[in-house]
């Protein structure tokens, strides 16, 4: 292979990882997170609206140590969270500012989006 046919095909590949071309494999979730300001003493929910009546999903927490609350592939542009523990019910509407990333480097698939929205607990 001559010179300018192999810088030829290493530039074409080069925009994944640098040198190599070699996009990794790496995987991403795209979504919602939700992070409570503390952590509720006992089991508790989590509500998403994009709407008014139903909710779009829910996440039901036993133990909160070991909870995570994010709701994949829901990127709504305002939703209404609403959170309830044994202590009560507070609702919270939050315009999500969403990041891109992408895992396996700037020209490689996937790209990711998410947001985290932090939510009080009722009280």
């Amino acid at each position: 292979m001559n010179r300018s046919l192999a810088a030829a095909c290493v530039a074409l590949f080069a925009g994944c990882s640098g040198i190599t071309g070699i996009c990794t494999l790496v995987d991403c979730d795209s979504g919602l997170f939700v992070q409570l300001a503390q952590t509720p003493t006992g089991p508790y929910r989590i509500e998403v609206f994009s709407g008014e009546d139903t909710p779009d999903h829910v996440f039901d927490c036993e133990n909160p140590s070991l909870c995570y609350p994010k709701f994949i592939d829901y990127t709504p542009e305002l939703v209404k969270i609403r959170v309830t523990t044994s202590a009560g019910t507070r609702e919270q509407t939050a315009k999500p500012k969403y990041s891109v990333w992408r895992p396996n480097g700037p020209h490689c698939e996937p790209a990711c989006k998410s947001a985290t929205v932090t939510v009080a607990l009722p009280s």
